[in-house]
């Protein structure tokens, strides 16, 4: 197992990828809360309190793009990286249009995976 750490959460309406991306992620160190519906998610944000946030654009029940929109608009989280991911074709554009940190398009591998985190998640203080 590799020495990361640092918290990530992730926001996911199909379980499969939810348990793929936590167990991948768990393997490399990292703590990972993960969640297939996005109710009062600032208030689940904040109580996990994580170092970057990854985010399906299209969920059932509510789009991403609302999810990213309000996280980034409450001071409280405001500030914690997301990388949004989509098998759309708009997707990116979608993810650019909202200043979004990172994008990966569907599928992705694990390199890829470990590498946005890497480059956007926030610092983590010991």
């Amino acid at each position: 197992m590799a020495k990361n750490s640092g918290k990530i959460f992730v926001i996911d309406d199909d379980e499969s990828i939810v348990e793929a991306l936590t167990y991948c992620l768990q393997d490399q160190g990292y703590i990972v809360k993960a969640v297939r519906k996005a109710e009062n998610i600032v208030a689940t944000v904040c109580g996990f309190a994580p170092n970057i946030v990854l985010l399906d654009l299209f969920l059932s029940g509510q789009d991403g793009k609302q999810i990213a929109t309000e996280l980034k608009h409450d001071k409280r989280t405001e500030n914690i990286p997301i990388v949004m991911f989509s098998a759309h074709p708009s997707g990116q554009q979608e993810a650019t249009n909202l200043g979004i940190a990172g994008y990966l398009a569907k599928p992705f591998d694990t390199e890829e995976l470990l590498q946005i985190i890497r480059t956007h998640m926030l610092p983590v203080i010991a």
